[in-house]
């Protein structure tokens, strides 16, 4: 099962001041399947529906985008609810007429909160588990089931952390950052014959807009002592979290955390929460194994 972590609670559209042929969904599909989703519940009050987005090579689906086929949200408790039209394989970029392949895809959702919690210290978020939370198709008409719940892990206070994006981004005309987290130290809810389960990853992203600033984001809950337990005061457990940059699906440019002057395309919030961090993206000609045909 995987922890699926969206980082941001909404995406600013941003105006490309380069080459347009770094622009996602470019091009028109030659090959579609199908991405089925199936829905648990949730341990905190929610909307009706749930969004999400699907990020694969020169591609990104969500609500109301190019490719997006399907309903305008997904419902709580409720099977088989379907993506139609979702490409993969051989494509052909309308710009540059260069072909590449959609060979994955990763899944991402946002967290589950009140209604402008993001602005209140005190509020819950629900993280959820999606599974899997990256897949590839394949065959004539393929069709992936994803199952989504966001009742297993304990709800989590969020820190959030300042990221800024450098000049790179303006100038390659890019505004895209995919990336993987993993919280080995997630703490599970005590259900179902599950005692004391810990340990999730899941996915996120976050874009560029006008005010160069993207806030990503460390859980940690209130606990006494260095390990939760005991006499000692209350004091905030950070998660142990590590978020890793998904270059192998960036279409002709990488990404990469600077901190000190130092490239890095990992980095650990926890360490790393008190320090100055940005984003840098660099121009790559060849293009990574998420843009190519899988090897046999």
């Amino acid at each position: 099962m995987k922890l699926l972590i969206k980082l941001l609670t909404g995406c600013i559209s941003f105006f490309l001041v380069c080459s347009s042929a770094l622009a996602q969904n470019n091009y028109k599909p030659t090959n579609t399947g199908y991405v089925n989703f199936s829905l648990g519940g949730t341990s905190l009050l929610h909307a009706k529906t749930q969004n999400l987005e699907l990020f694969g090579c020169n591609t990104s689906i969500t609500v109301g985008s190019k490719f997006w086929n399907g309903p305008s949200g997904f419902e709580w408790n409720k099977a088989n609810q379907v993506l139609s039209g979702i490409p993969y394989g051989l494509q052909t970029d309308d710009s540059t007429k260069e072909e590449f392949y959609v060979s994955k895809y990763y899944i991402a959702s946002p967290p589950v909160f009140k209604p402008n919690g993001q602005n209140d210290p005190n509020t819950l978020y629900d993280i959820g588990i999606v599974t899997p939370h990256e897949f590839v198709l394949e065959g004539e008409k393929p069709v992936q089931m994803v199952y989504m719940d966001y009742s297993p892990l304990k709800t989590m206070y969020i820190e959030y952390i300042d990221i800024t994006f450098d000049s790179s981004f303006d100038e390659l005309g890019v505004d895209f950052i995919p990336f993987r987290v993993e919280c080995n130290d997630f703490p599970w809810q005590d259900a179902n014959g599950i005692k004391d389960g810990k340990g999730a990853s899941g996915i996120g992203a976050t874009y560029k807009d006008s005010t160069n600033v993207s806030k990503l984001f460390l859980p940690y809950y209130y606990g006494n002592g260095s390990d939760g337990k005991g006499d000692s005061p209350i004091i905030k457990h950070y998660l142990d979290c590590e978020v890793t940059l998904l270059n192998d699906i960036l279409f002709h440019y990488e990404v990469f955390f600077v901190v000190k002057g130092e490239k890095y395309t990992t980095l650990n919030l926890k360490d790393f929460k008190n320090e100055k961090i940005s984003f840098h993206a660099e121009y790559r000609k060849e293009l990574p194994s998420g843009c190519v045909k899988a090897k046999d």
